[in-house]
């Protein structure tokens, strides 16, 4: 097959993708919303697995340099285990605020720039184009809450 042959395909599938969201938003919303439930889960189970692995690695690792029974093996790794969560939470500590001042500078300034840019693009408009641009939008609102009700 060649390019032109593909890229109908693209163009067709595109097409019958855009169809079915405005017809159906309400499930693929419910579509995406269980894709990232999925995700979650998933991360959640990865972040689980591998926390008891670093367990069970410095239980060997503390039964083995120690010679120490089960019990002073759980007690040693978890003092261990206590002592890098309060490092790391003393670390968020420290480098949240930066991250947060940093964010909110960005997200300022795109909300400004986004906003200057629209205010031109709706300036620029001739009275008949912001009249179809008003209706069109209207429009929209209206399909997607026709069809999501």
């Amino acid at each position: 097959m060649n390019s032109l042959t593909y890229r109908r395909i693209v163009k067709g599938l595109t097409a019958i993708g855009i169809f079915i969201i405005i017809i159906m938003p309400g499930e693929i919303l419910e579509l995406l919303i269980e894709l990232f439930h999925i995700l979650w889960e998933l991360f959640v189970e990865f972040l689980d697995i591998s926390f008891e692995w670093v367990e069970s690695m410095l239980d060997q690792v503390v039964e083995h340099i120690f010679e120490t029974g089960l019990h002073d093996t759980q007690i040693i790794v978890f003092y261990i285990l206590v002592s890098i969560g309060f490092l790391i939470g003393y670390r968020l500590y420290r480098i949240t605020p930066k991250i947060y001042h940093r964010l909110q500078e960005n997200i300022i300034a795109s909300w400004t720039w986004h906003k200057t840019r629209t205010r031109l693009y709706w300036q620029n408009l001739t009275l008949i184009n912001k009249i179809k641009f008003v209706a069109m939008s209207l429009g929209i609102v209206y399909v997607l809450i026709f069809f999501s009700i």
